[in-house]
């Protein structure tokens, strides 16, 4: 018994072990057909369908030389996403060529190992300020694929989240671009192979992405294949770590599993790159490398480097990139991946030689200057005369240049007077004007990095250039001449653009002979005044060469333009019956209508004022036909030009001539001031300059209007404060004339105090003049009834506030105001009752404000409110509240106490819009909304109307 249990007991264990050997023996068998591996045709860089139709991208390469390791053929089948899941799943085919890993896959397929790990992200536009956490999305609609691992990690990970699937990848970037979702998922970036890639980058950018989860990517195979996925697993072991880095780093410019990129600098060129106190990376580079890592959602770690030692660490393969490299000759293994800036390098001369105003003046001398500089050459070739001695590194230059052992140096400008201050040299050294050496900066990588060099690239592309501005003046000494500053100014050209300039090396402009401030020519034979200075920004900017040719009138000039014996003009207005003629560009300039008229007649006058009267318009002004119209018992009385329109007013042959207001001004500095006054027209619309073209030249057109969006508000300023500014020479010097005086003798000393009374008459008229200068510039931005800023001065308040807002992640509130009852007064009571109610709602309105906010006139019984640094909505429904309470209160007036209301809509900036005219517009939207529900309310844009 006990023996034949010992026998089976025997048996059993022999059986096991058999059972054990042959499973272990269990292979699998090649097949004389080549494996098929599925790969998705969107999934870049990860596998992708290529512009040849033929899969590529990181798996596929490492799928190739998976096979050559197992001695394999294999053959790539690319299909959808859910026929890659489908397929393989059926055994229809043997291999997926990669997936994320998921509690569901795992009991669908059989998974291996992974390859590494990546990140599943949401992206959201770039409009959505302050959406940094998942727990913020609940009330948007979340984009992504079917039957993709996002949204099944999305379902079991975050239910409260609404989903809306696309069919693949590029159904969700065309959704999410046409505004149908505002948040997509992806992973670290989108498909490079979607046709609009780059605008998809711009409205949802990497530094806007919100990371949801980490999964491993495997491959697969079917549930009952498991001996195929035991030999994908023993062919991956003998593909080695350096082989594996080399394909990641082909496809993603690292490897997948290394989160940061570090990055080289060196640590003694201020203000570029710089350790501070305490040991900090800093400077302007180190700030445009951070900005770079932001807008590409990659992190970076700065590793510094010693001038000696500045491409040691790139070279040996320590760190990924050199962040600013400006010499001209590095070593074969690497490859420059992009110019990331550009430095001028100018000429520091001793103090100890005068009278040296160039290059041309330091015969002979001694001049100092860095190793491997790409103006060496330059210098030496264009100045043979001088004894150029180079130097390895700056201590030795500076220390030399201490001795006095050299007589001048030549190193980037910004770097060399840092580096003089440090060093206590700064009073040893003029640097000379105007003589510079244009230095491109570069950076700097491993030779073959092709990838990293995209992402180089396609990350600093990505950047705004007003933010590379900033970041440059925050460094710079000279802010307003960087290399960004610069960069912004010049215009890029279509290659069609291009060309037509070429064929066209001169544009004919048609000017007024003696339009001043507009367009005239001064004592001196120069053809000058805002229009030229406007013309001469553009032909810095475009390549444009302009000649002028002059004419007597305007009406003479616009019918030159009509024949084509000019090309274009400047300071015209746009009219359907004008449009049938010439082309326009957009507007470059603004200024109110005003007339022109007796001081007797009073102040503040509109066009009902001068029912009955005659007023002067130079010919061919559309003007003529608008008073025409609205006032037609105005007579007009047509005259040439600007000097004959006041002739007749100071003759009394008419009672007022209606100019724009550069020129009024302009006029009324000539003439005598004691007799004219001047009003501002604001019922007319603001006089907006364009240049007029002739028709068939549609090239010039865009030439000119890509360059007036170069021109910053801050440009025009220094126009107008230039041609609105009083320069009158004062006589003779006192000292001069007292002196001459002693010396001469009484009768002389007569004429001396007849001088001197003279003077002071002069400075008197130079007191009066100024002051109307500034009353010029306040009628320019300013509503000459209530004292409020009008339209004008309200964009421009805009356009600051938002740039601000835009760093410091606040709101703004722009409120839309309209007055309900006041058409009802005015009409009752007449305009000047009107005009009194406006002033005491202006007064009112002031005090609902604080002092860094700003109340607009915005033209009849319409005024803004412009609130600034908010945090919150309900801070502008504050003001609003305030504002219906205050115009509910009765309004004591002249001639009886009356009541209104008032409807208001409010934008908010950045939710509403990120222009000036999207938050006007959007307010103004709203505020009829509110007049069309009831009147005497407020409403936002995100609210249903409901009574306040």
């Amino acid at each position: 018994m006990q023996l034949n249990y010992f026998i089976r007991c025997l048996l059993l264990v022999v059986m096991c072990f058999a059972i054990k050997v042959q499973a272990n023996n269990e292979r699998f068998e090649i097949s004389a057909q080549p494996l098929t591996i599925a790969i998705n045709k969107t999934t870049y860089p990860y596998m992708f369908l290529n512009d040849k139709g033929q899969a590529d991208g990181l798996m596929p390469d490492l799928w190739t030389l998976w096979a050559e390791r197992q001695g394999v053929e294999i053959k790539f089948i690319t299909t959808d996403w859910l026929s890659t899941l489908s397929r393989v799943k059926s055994g229809e085919i043997d291999i997926h060529g990669g997936m994320t890993k998921t509690v569901e896959r795992s009991k669908e397929f059989s998974l291996t190992p992974s390859f590494f790990y990546h990140d599943f992200y949401f992206y959201t536009h770039r409009d959505f300020t302050n959406l940094t956490e998942i727990s913020q999305l609940s009330p948007y609609i979340i984009g992504s694929v079917i039957g993709s691992s996002h949204a099944a990690i999305i379902l079991e990970n975050y239910p409260h989240l609404k989903l809306r699937l696309y069919a693949n990848r590029y159904a969700l970037y065309q959704a999410a671009l046409d505004n149908e979702i505002m948040v997509y998922t992806g992973v670290e970036k989108p498909s490079k192979l979607f046709s609009e890639y780059f605008e998809l980058n711009k409205q949802y950018p990497p530094y806007k992405r919100i990371s949801f989860y980490q999964g491993e990517y495997v491959a697969a195979t079917s549930l009952n294949n498991k001996l195929l996925k035991d030999f994908i697993v023993e062919g991956f072991d003998k593909v080695t770590a350096a082989e594996k880095s080399l394909i990641e780093k082909k496809w993603l410019g690292r490897e997948k599993n290394s989160k940061t990129l570090l990055l080289s600098f060196l640590t003694q060129a201020p203000p570029y790159m710089a350790v501070s106190p305490t040991g900090q990376p800093q400077g302007l580079f180190i700030d445009l490398w951070r900005l770079w890592a932001k807008e590409s959602g990659i992190e970076i770690e700065f590793i510094a480097q010693s001038p000696s030692q500045e491409l040691a660490m790139l070279q040996d393969g320590d760190v990924d990139i050199h962040i600013g490299y400006s010499a001209e000759n590095f070593d074969n293994q690497l490859q420059i991946a992009s110019q990331i800036y550009g430095v001028d390098a100018g000429v520091f001369v001793s103090t100890r030689i005068d009278n040296v105003y160039s290059l041309k003046d330091l015969q002979g001398k001694k001049i100092g200057i860095l190793a491997g500089t790409t103006y060496e050459n330059t210098l030496i070739n264009m100045y043979p005369n001088l004894k150029v001695q180079v130097y390895q590194t700056t201590n030795e230059l500076l220390h030399q240049a201490e001795l006095g052992n050299i007589d001048a140096m030549v190193s980037a400008q910004e770097y060399l007077n840092a580096r003089l201050i440090q060093s206590n040299l700064q009073s040893s050294f003029y640097q000379l004007k105007n003589v510079t050496f244009p230095t491109p900066v570069y950076s700097l990588v491993k030779k073959g990095n092709d990838k990293l060099v995209e992402l180089i690239k396609e990350g600093f592309a990505n950047i705004p250039i007003e933010q590379l501005i900033r970041l440059e003046r925050n460094w710079l000494i000279d802010k307003h001449n960087g290399y960004f500053v610069r960069s912004a100014e010049k215009v890029s050209l279509s290659n069609s653009e291009q060309s037509w300039l070429e064929q066209h090396q001169k544009i004919s402009v048609g000017l007024v002979k003696n339009w001043m401030p507009m367009e005239f020519v001064n004592a001196k034979g120069q053809v000058t005044g805002i229009n030229p200075d406007v013309l001469k920004l553009i032909s810095d900017r475009s390549g444009l060469a302009f000649e002028f040719t002059f004419f007597d009138s305007w009406s003479d000039l616009y019918q030159g333009l009509i024949e084509q014996k000019i090309d274009m003009l400047a300071s015209v207005s746009v009219t359907q019956e004008r449009k049938k003629q010439v082309i326009f560009t957009q507007s470059y300039w603004s200024m109110p209508w005003v007339i022109l008229h007796q001081r007797q007649l009073g102040s503040q006058l509109t066009l009902n004022s001068f029912h009955g009267k005659e007023l002067a318009v130079i010919k061919g002004y559309y003007l003529s036909s608008t008073i025409r119209k609205a006032h037609p018992l105005i007579s007009l009385k047509l005259v040439d030009n600007h000097n004959a329109g006041l002739l007749a007013v100071q003759q009394g042959k008419v009672d007022g001539f209606i100019s724009n207001i550069a020129s009024a001004s302009e006029l009324m500095k000539r003439e005598s001031l004691s007799v004219l006054d001047m009003s501002v027209l604001e019922e007319l619309q603001r006089d907006s300059s364009h240049f007029a073209i002739r028709p068939d030249w549609l090239e010039l057109q865009q030439i000119i209007n890509k360059t007036l969006l170069t021109i910053s508000e801050n440009e025009k300023q220094k126009i107008y404060d230039r041609w609105f500014g009083v320069n009158i020479e004062t006589g003779f010097n006192k000292d001069v004339v007292m002196r001459v005086a002693a010396q001469i003798g009484v009768l002389i000393l007569i004429v001396i105090i007849a001088i001197i009374m003279w003077n002071r008459r002069l400075y008197g008229e130079i007191k009066t003049r100024k002051l109307l200068e500034e009353k010029m510039k306040h009628m320019a931005t300013h509503d000459e009834l209530t004292g409020l800023a009008n339209r004008v001065l309200l964009k421009d308040r805009i356009n600051t506030a938002i740039s601000f807002h835009q760093r410091q992640q606040l709101q703004i509130a722009v409120l839309f105001i309209d007055l309900d009852g006041f058409k009802t007064i005015n009409d009752t009571h007449g305009h000047d009752v009107g005009d009194e109610l406006l002033v005491k709602v202006a007064n009112k309105l002031k005090s609902c404000v604080r002092q860094s906010d700003t109340v607009v006139r915005f033209g009849g019984d319409e005024f803004v409110l412009l609130l600034t640094g908010l945090h919150k909505k309900s801070e502008a429904a504050y003001i609003a509240d305030k504002v219906l309470k205050l115009m509910q209160q009765p309004f004591e007036l002249s001639v009886e106490r009356v009541n209104i209301g008032c409807s208001i809509g409010i934008a908010m900036y950045p939710d509403d819009g990120v222009t000036d005219n999207d938050l006007l517009k959007i307010a103004d939207t709203l505020m009829y909304r509110v007049k069309a529900n009831g009147k005497n309310h407020y409403v936002f844009s995100s609210e249903t109307y409901a009574p306040k």
